[in-house]
């Protein structure tokens, strides 16, 4: 018996947890089984040394990590990869960084999955939850670094989790979600100082809604200010527990790691739109740019008209965003999005390798993007008769567009963190960064261990990611390579292009990479 469409939905919704739990179990499997094709990243030895670093100060005494270049760094994620290293008992650095690898992609996952309760408990539609989940997996870039950016793809995840026990706090101001808010807040703290956005806006929040909210009873107002302090001494201490580098004058060091953190000392070369800019001194258009030519166009199309339908809404409420939960909760995602993106742009911040250092605004922007779909379905579906062909013809394109990025991101794989849509132009090599990170090194290592025979290979590498792909190998494999300080004294030559954007002048490339139009790898074999 064929279901109508109104008979398929009731099945659908009566066995929803069947689907969402197969949808979860879906895309776990899959991360469990891709893991261990991804390279290094350029940071990954970094983080590892600065999560060693904490553990040995807090674990062995060692005083080393107070005068260590990176200290500032948070660690409330890399100190425990480190201890999960120890008890684990791995020895060979390949077992290391693929534990990293699997454990950073489950924190993905468990951003993904509170990505859903997100968009379900805000759009009231478990269907919509999941569209939400589908679109944050199905973003090329952010699902590669999902599996070796500990740094900022952990700090999106906490970040989603932040928002979510931030919207629970303001439901109901219980002791309990205060508690369990203030947890969350301390590891995003720790991973990143910026995380501190989430409890500036907790209060912002929460002084409104006891002032103009629905729940702004003078019962509710004494119970509020009680949990929110709360909130706030349970974040201060956990956040300094989690972080040995505040043990001694927490207040003093903080403010360091915000000084430090805000303009990091970093100012090498960054190609963008065809020059190099120090990272000090980028144009202010730098993030929105990157933002709009590594994200699927529908995103970003809907994004607008989310926007769009946001604006008209508040300006027909006259500003009042405060007397609604719903309206109040926009107005936080709009600040989820656009408070650090101005910041950036206003005070200059250092930022490099493409939008990366603010990827946790993204579920913000995909939570735009769901309204600007819904709008413009609705619109559709007003239209009377047109709209009944209008509006399954939307879905079909909606449809198409995501499974054309699910295609892409399948071909491109493990280098989906190189991923532009059409408006990066043509010539991508010589306008924006490619594999910045070095991961491709490790597939052009395999190839060239498969396919040279000797005991002993001398390589010579464009820079240090060439190095440190020798660790994800296998020991044996790694044992033939010899890293040559010159190309002379080598036999293949390997440049992921980083910082030379022209052709190199040897003559036999032995192998290379490209991912859609553009060239990441070459090995060039020398006589």
């Amino acid at each position: 018996m064929v279901l109508s469409n109104h008979s398929l939905q009731r099945f659908l919704d009566k066995r929803s947890g069947l689907v969402v739990g197969l949808f979860f179990a879906a895309f776990l499997l899959i991360g469990l089984g891709i893991y261990k094709d991804y390279g290094l990243s350029w940071d990954e030895m970094i983080n590892h040394d600065n999560g060693t670093m904490a553990f040995n100060y807090v674990f062995k005494g060692d005083r080393s990590l107070l005068t260590y270049t990176d200290r500032y760094y948070g660690v409330a994620f890399e100190m425990p990869l480190i201890m999960i290293e120890k008890i684990l008992k791995l020895e060979t650095p390949r077992r290391v960084f693929l534990m990293r690898h699997l454990v950073t992609f489950l924190m993905f996952f468990l951003g993904v999955v509170f990505f859903y309760r997100l968009n379900k408990d805000h759009f009231r539609s478990w269907r919509i939850g999941l569209l939400g989940s589908l679109l944050l997996i199905l973003s090329p870039r952010l699902f590669a670094e999902s599996f070796y950016n500990s740094k900022d793809l952990v700090f999106l995840s906490l970040f989603i989790i932040g928002i979510y026990t931030l919207l629970k706090f303001l439901e109901k101001t219980s002791l309990f979600r205060a508690a369990v808010h203030a947890f969350v807040c301390a590891l995003l703290i720790d991973v990143r100082v910026l995380g501190i956005l989430v409890p500036g806006l907790t209060l912002i929040f929460c002084v409104a809604d006891m002032m103009t909210g629905e729940r702004s009873q003078r019962l509710r107002r004494r119970n509020g200010i009680f949990s929110l302090v709360l909130f706030f001494v349970l974040t201060s201490g956990l956040t300094v527990l989690f972080w040995p580098i505040l043990w001694k004058n927490p207040l003093g060091q903080f403010i360091q790691a915000l000084r430090t953190m805000g303009r990091y000392p970093w100012d090498w070369p960054i190609l963008y739109l065809g020059r190099y800019h120090a990272s000090s001194n980028l144009p202010w258009h730098y993030i929105p740019v990157w933002m709009l030519i590594t994200t699927p166009l529908l995103y970003f199309a809907l994004f607008l008209i989310g926007l769009f339908r946001s604006f008209i809404e508040t300006v027909k409420r006259r500003f009042r965003l405060f007397l609604e939960d719903k309206k109040r909760n926009d107005l936080l995602l709009w600040s989820w999005f656009f408070i650090p993106l101005l910041a950036v742009i206003v005070f200059k911040s250092v930022v490099y390798d493409s939008w990366r250092h603010l990827y946790f605004v993204y579920p913000a922007f995909l939570m735009m993007s769901i309204k600007g779909m819904l709008t413009l379905l609705a619109s559709l579906k007003s239209m009377g008769r047109s709209g009944k062909v209008l509006a399954p013809l939307f879905i079909l394109i909606i449809f198409l567009s995501l499974t054309h990025t699910t295609v892409l991101m399948i071909a491109h794989h493990p280098f989906q963190n190189v991923y532009f849509n059409g408006l990066a132009g043509g010539d991508l090599r010589a306008k924006w960064e490619l594999d910045y990170w070095g991961l491709s090194y490790r597939q052009a290592l395999e190839y060239i261990l498969g396919h040279d025979r000797a005991e002993r290979i001398p390589v010579y590498v464009a820079n240090y990611p060439g190095e440190l792909n020798q660790y994800i190998l296998k020991p044996e494999d790694r044992k033939r390579l010899v890293y040559s300080s010159e190309p002379e004294g080598a036999s293949y030559v390997l440049s992921n292009y980083r910082w030379h954007r022209e052709d190199y002048p040897y003559p036999n490339e032995f192998y290379s990479i490209a991912v859609g139009r553009a060239k990441i790898m070459s090995v060039f074999k020398l006589e």
